[in-house]
C-alpha cells in the first residue's frame, strides 16, 4: 500500500470516527431532550390531578373509619393524546380502576402493570399495541397518612419522538456518508499536495541513478517547513555528491597520470638494463622513481584513512617552539645542496595541545614545498608567535609565487599550478603535501591560509588554538626568548636588511 493511499484512508477513517462519535452524541442528547419534554408534560398533568383530588373519612357502625378519595374529571387535565388512569386498592388490597380519560374508554388494563405496586413516583417506557408509550406512575396519599390510597398513571405515546429521531438518524447517516466521501476527496488533494515534493525528490534521485546527472537540483517556492528543509538538504547533499564525484574522477585521473610517469621511467630503464646490462645510472633512476611512487602511495593511504575517520591523532601538551627549531634544523639539511637563505623571523614560547610528529610533518611539507619553488639566491623564513589564544606559524619564501586563481585550489589533492608555479628542482612530489598539511591543521582545530605575490613573496599562515601561556617572553637579564632560542641553535643575531631576521646558509 502506497503512502498516498495510507494517508487518504487514515484521513477518511479519522473523519468517519469523529462523525460517528459526534453523531451518536448529538442523537443521544436530542432524543433525551425530547423525552424529557414528554416527561415534563406527564409530570405537570399528574400534579394537576393530584391537586384537584379530595378525600374525606367515612364511618360505619361496627367498622373502622375509611378514607374516601374523590377524583376530579380527568379529561379536563389531559393535554392532547395524554392518557390518564386512576387506580385504588379494594378491601383485599387489589388495585381496581376507578377512573380514566375518555380516550381510554374501551381499555381496562393498567398502562403499566408493574408500576401498580410503586410507593414512589416513577417513569417507564412500555409497549402498547406495538407502540412505545411513556408512563408516569404517581402514588396518592392523604395528608397525615402513610398508606397509599391510590395511583395516578399518566401516559403519552412516543411515536412523534421516534419518528423525529428516525428522520434525524437518516439525516445524520446521509450527512456522515457525504462527509466521509468529501474527506476522501480532500484527503486525496492534501496527499497530492503533500507528496508532490517527495515525488520530485524521487524523480530526481531516479534521474541521478539512471542518467548519472549530478547537476539536478530542486526548486522550492513554499514555506520553509519540513518539505522545504528536505529540499534544501537534498540540494546541499547533491552539491556535496557532485563535488565528491568530481574530486574522485580528478583523483583517479591524476593518480593514473602520476603513476604513469614513474612506471614509464622504470620500464624504460629496465629495457636499457635488458639491452646493455645494469649500470649505476639506471639503477639510481629506478630507485628514485620507486621511492617517489612509494611516497605517493603512503600519502594517499594517509589521506584515505583520514577521510574515513580511521586515523586518530594522539594529542598531548607540547612546546610549539621546540617543533619549529627541529623543523629549522631539518630545513637546513634539505637545502644543503641549494644556495638558499634559511631564516627564523621570530620565535616565542607557545604551548598547545597537539601531536608534535604531525605538526613537524605539517611544517616540513610547507618548507619542502618552499624549497622546490624557490630559485637559488632566494630566502625561506620560519616564525612562531602567540596571538591571543592561537599559535601562529608562518612559512614564507621568495619563490615564483601562486597566481590568484590557483590559491582557491592549492590545497586540493594532486593540484599543481605548473603554469604559474614552476618547480625549480625535479625532486619527487605528486601534489599531496599541501592536502596533508591542511588535514593536519584541521585535525588540530586550526586554520591555514596562503597569501602570495608572484615572484616576490608567498606566506603560508597556520593558526592553532593554544593553552595558557606559562613562559616569559623576556628573561631576567632582559634577553628575549627568541635570542635565547637562536643561541641554542648555534646561531647569532646580526643586522640584515630586514630587522630581526636570522641568516643561515
Amino acid at each position: 500500500m502506497t503512502i498516498r493511499r495510507k494517508l487518504i484512508l487514515l484521513y477518511a477513517g479519522l473523519i468517519a470516527i469523529v462523525i460517528i462519535f459526534f453523531g451518536l452524541g448529538v442523537f443521544s442528547v436530542i432524543r433525551a431532550t425530547w423525552i424529557e419534554t414528554v416527561d415534563a408534560t406527564l409530570r405537570e398533568t399528574a400534579d394537576q390531578v393530584i391537586k384537584n383530588s379530595d378525600s374525606y373519612p367515612v364511618g360505619e357502625f361496627g367498622a373502622p373509619t375509611r378514607i374516601v378519595l374523590v377524583l376530579p374529571q380527568l379529561d379536563i387535565f389531559r393535554a392532547s393524546n395524554i392518557l390518564v388512569q386512576a387506580w385504588a386498592p379494594d378491601a383485599e388490597g387489589h388495585f381496581e380502576l376507578r377512573a380514566q380519560s375518555d380516550n381510554l374508554r374501551d381499555y381496562a388494563q393498567p398502562l403499566d402493570q408493574n408500576a401498580l405496586m410503586a410507593t414512589t413516583a416513577q417513569v417507564t417506557t412500555v409497549k402498547k399495541d406495538n407502540a412505545e408509550v411513556r408512563v408516569m406512575t404517581v402514588p396518592l396519599r392523604v395528608t397525615g397518612q402513610e398508606n397509599v390510597f391510590g395511583l395516578i398513571q399518566v401516559a403519552d405515546s412516543l411515536d412523534t419522538v421516534n419518528q423525529a429521531t428516525s428522520r434525524l438518524s437518516l439525516f445524520m447517516l446521509g450527512g456522515g456518508i457525504l462527509a466521509v466521501l468529501a474527506s476522501l476527496g480532500l484527503g486525496y488533494w492534501l496527499s497530492d499536495q503533500t507528496l508532490r515534493p517527495i515525488e520530485a525528490l524521487t524523480e530526481a534521485a531516479d534521474n541521478i541513478a539512471t542518467a548519472k546527472d549530478l547537476e539536478t537540483r530542486l526548486t522550492w517556492n513554499g514555506p520553509m517547513d519540513e518539505l522545504g528543509r528536505l529540499t534544501v538538504v537534498f540540494n546541499r547533499m547533491m552539491d556535496r555528491l557532485e563535488h565528491l564525484f568530481t574530486a574522485q574522477r580528478r583523483l583517479v585521473a591524476d593518480v593514473s597520470h602520476e603513476l604513469r610517469t614513474p612506471l614509464t621511467a622504470i620500464r624504460g630503464n629496465l629495457d636499457l638494463v635488458r639491452r646493455y646490462g645494469m649500470d649505476d645510472t639506471s639503477l639510481e633512476a629506478m630507485h628514485s622513481e620507486a621511492e617517489r611512487m612509494s611516497r605517493m602511495v603512503d600519502d594517499l593511504l594517509l589521506l584515505a584513512r583520514a577521510d574515513y575517520g580511521n586515523l586518530v591523532i594522539d594529542m598531548t601538551e607540547i612546546d610549539a617552539d621546540t617543533v619549529v627549531t627541529d623543523v629549522f634544523k631539518e630545513a637546513r639539511i634539505l637545502a644543503k645542496d641549494r644556495n638558499l637563505l634559511i631564516r627564523i623571523h621570530h620565535i616565542e614560547p607557545v604551548r598547545l595541545k597537539g601531536n608534535s610528529d604531525r605538526l613537524k610533518q605539517l611544517l616540513l611539507n610547507l618548507v619542502s614545498n618552499a624549497i622546490k619553488f624557490t630559485p637559488d639566491g632566494g630566502q625561506i623564513g620560519l616564525s612562531l608567535r602567540q596571538a591571543g589564544r592561537e599559535a601562529v606559524f608562518q612559512v614564507s619564501d621568495t619563490g615564483v609565487g601562486i597566481e590568484a586563481e590557483d590559491i582557491a585550489h592549492i590545497f586540493d589533492r594532486f593540484y599543481q599550478a605548473d603554469t604559474s608555479r614552476t618547480r625549480v628542482t625535479n625532486s619527487g612530489g605528486a601534489g599531496l603535501g599541501l592536502s596533508i598539511a591542511k588535514w593536519i591543521v584541521e585535525a588540530h582545530g586550526g586554520t591555514i591560509e596562503v597569501k602570495s605575490r608572484p615572484n616576490i613573496e608567498t606566506v603560508f599562515t597556520v593558526r592553532i588554538p593554544t593553552i595558557e601561556q606559562t613562559f616569559p617572553l623576556v628573561s631576567e637579564d632582559g634577553q628575549s626568548y627568541s635570542s635565547m632560542a637562536l643561541q641554542k641553535l648555534g646561531l647569532s643575531r646580526r643586522k640584515t636588511p630586514v630587522d630581526g631576521m636570522i641568516e643561515r646558509r
